[in-house]
């Protein structure tokens, strides 16, 4: 068409700031070919990232007043193509119907709505646009640019989305039809969700993936994973095994990522986890930055970092990093962190969104740490690293201090081609209860089962340590443009295994609503990955702190801290870790550290520690082979010194 031309490349003096309007831009890129997809990454990185996305498509938002032309231009070839035959016509049941909603917004009862009854009639009937839909929406409906909507144009606005048919336009569509005795907005489960998560700013990858879980839920398909449907692996390459030479030139092409959102509430913390002093005064993330530096330096380059942290985690975990660490930041404009994700909770009674208005921030949860790769998308962080050339990602948890970043695995990894890599250790008893790999019956391809996915009936299977050999350390290795392509072709959604999880809406309040949390372990993506691969790793980089139990044992000489930051079981364990099982009075940290006023005992040569009732450490206690210390008494009692 002719205005098509106004689009062509021009460039003028540049300006430092733009008074184009959102809608304005956006128009004009995606007439030019622009996903719907990359404006909204683009905008998140304001107007610099608006420019460098018009600049990819051979435009340029420099010339304001070409932007404006071409808008309006195009703006009138739509209308004035607008094919009538096109659109269904509506019903007189329909019209009769349509002209009760629009006397209901049309408040000041002139026959005509304005942006802000418009914008109302939008909200009111369940849809939550942002500020450019709105201004581009209301545009749409004001067919004859008057700068208000009559019934005839509210009318075909309808018809125009109606016609359009697309998964979102739908939702407009079913959100026009507000005043039937049962508008879809309000029945249909899938679209409340929706347009909770929407008005809560949630990003649109964000949403499409619980659109994904919560389908899944609906469904009523079994989210188990039975024994019939796996077999074990018997066998897998092992890191001492491999035989490469390391290459650094990789480290400039890889990202090293910590999941850092956990607030550590299991063991009475409101902070996040990895602010716990762990080895004298160095917390978790100290030691963190450590291993960075320490592997930058070493390596004589660099190696990007990034933090998944939570809105509860960022600002003290930024905090830390500033004070301490003012040297770690990643080259060019590769921010230390981004944000995970929010998920509505699911009432257990009937699937609706879970409702607390005493306290609305509970009706909210965690949506797992597969919330990884929404939350990369959503971001935009995917795209970035992409763009900035990084190739491979390694991913851990921020309380797993033995995993960190090797150059032998990272050069196996790389390789290897494959697009996603576990890295395993071999299970004993106190591995039983978590994840452990397995092959598909159906595929034969590698699966991550979790706890939560097993049947009751068959659970001591799933602990058989010498059937299911290998379980899930966490550690994983991601080719991102196979991710990306991947996500791309699933639009936009990494289909993992939901994880149904049942709680009270209040935690505190077992009396609370019954609902279900519904969360993804990203671990489970390597079955989303043809090629994926799994790879036995020591102990060595397995050290996770999930209870007290873990923590006095990370704090006793039966661990150290390395050269390079990392805390190892020593030589001695021979690979396996001390059993810790604490009264429960020892749940929460300050708990546990009136057991060891004075630092833990010694656990180097001890296999198993049972503590029962209230007890004092005094300091050098030592522990040797399988022990139990019980106290029935209402009061502590001290184990003395040199016992």
């Amino acid at each position: 068409p002719p205005w098509r031309r106004l689009f062509a490349p021009r460039r003028s003096a540049g300006v430092t700031a733009m008074t184009l309007k959102a809608g304005e831009v956006r128009a004009y890129l995606l007439a030019n070919g622009v996903t719907k997809a990359q404006y909204d990454k683009a905008e998140g990185r304001g107007l610099s990232g608006l420019q460098e996305l018009a600049e990819s498509v051979n435009c340029t938002l420099k010339d304001e007043e070409t932007v404006r032309m071409a808008v309006a231009a195009a703006s009138a070839e739509k209308k004035a193509t607008t094919s009538e035959a096109a659109l269904t016509p509506l019903t007189a049941e329909e019209r009769k119907r349509f002209a009760a909603a629009f006397e209901h917004f049309d408040k000041d009862k002139s026959g005509e709505l304005d942006v802000k009854e418009f914008r109302s009639a939008m909200l009111d009937s369940g849809m939550c646009p942002y500020p450019y839909e709105q201004e581009e929406l209301f545009k749409t409906a004001d067919m004859d640019g008057s700068g208000t909507i009559t019934f005839e144009e509210y009318c075909h606005f309808i018809q125009v989305y109606r016609a359009k048919q697309s998964w979102w336009e739908r939702l407009m569509e079913s959100a026009m039809d507000c005043l039937s005795p049962k508008p879809s907005y309000l029945t249909n489960p899938t679209l409340r969700f929706v347009r909770k998560m929407k008005h809560a700013g949630c990003t649109r990858s964000a949403i499409d993936a619980f659109v994904h879980n919560y389908e899944q839920l609906r469904s009523a398909a079994s989210m188990m994973i039975p024994e019939d449907a796996i077999f074990p692996v018997d066998q897998l390459p092992a890191l001492e095994d491999i035989s490469v030479q390391p290459d650094r030139s990789l480290l400039q092409h890889t990202v090293m990522l910590k999941l850092n959102g956990g607030l550590g509430t299991g063991m009475g913390l409101e902070k996040a986890k990895s602010l716990l002093p762990i080895s004298g005064d160095d917390t978790f993330l100290d030691l963190i930055a450590k291993q960075v530096l320490h592997m930058r330096h070493a390596s004589g380059g660099s190696l990007a970092f990034l933090l998944m942290n939570s809105f509860s985690t960022s600002a003290d975990s930024m905090a830390l990093l500033k004070h301490n660490f003012p040297n770690l930041s990643n080259e060019g404009e590769l921010p230390l962190e981004f944000l995970q994700n929010k998920a509505p909770k699911v009432s257990a009674a009937d699937l609706s969104p879970a409702s607390w208005p005493a306290n609305p921030e509970l009706e909210w949860c965690p949506p797992g740490h597969g919330d990884l790769y929404p939350a990369m998308e959503g971001s935009g962080t995917l795209d970035r690293l992409l763009r900035e050339g990084y190739k491979y990602m390694f991913v851990s948890n921020s309380d797993n201090l033995g995993a960190t970043m090797d150059l032998t695995l990272l050069t196996w990894f790389a390789q290897s081609g494959a697009p996603f890599a576990m890295e395993v250790a071999a299970r004993t008893d106190s591995d039983k209860k978590g994840g452990h790999l397995a092959r598909s019956a159906e595929t034969g391809g590698l699966l991550l089962r979790e706890s939560a996915q097993c049947p009751e009936a068959e659970e001591g299977d799933f602990q058989d340590v010498a059937k299911f050999k290998y379980f899930n350390t966490n550690n994983l290795w991601v080719n991102l443009e196979a991710l990306k392509k991947t996500m791309d072709e699933n639009e936009g959604v990494l289909p993992l295994p939901v994880i149904k999880n049942g709680k009270t809406v209040d935690p505190r309040d077992k009396k609370s609503t019954k609902v279900l949390q519904l969360e993804t372990a990203m671990g489970a993506a390597i079955a989303s990955f043809s090629g994926a691969q799994a790879i036995l790793i020591p102990r060595t980089r397995f050290a996770p702190v999930k209870t007290t139990n873990d923590m006095l044992a990370l704090m006793s000489d039966a661990y150290e801290i390395t050269r390079d930051h990392r805390m190892v079981l020593k030589g001695e364990r021979g690979g396996v870790p001390p059993t810790v099982k604490l009264d429960g009075a020892y749940k929460f940290v300050d708990a546990l550290k009136t057991l060891v006023p004075n630092g833990p005992p010694s656990l180097l040569h001890c296999s198993k520690l049972t503590i029962e009732g209230k007890v004092v450490f005094a300091k050098g206690v030592t522990f040797k082979g399988a022990v139990k210390v019980a106290n029935a008494g209402p009061e502590p009692k001290t184990l003395k010194a040199g016992t």
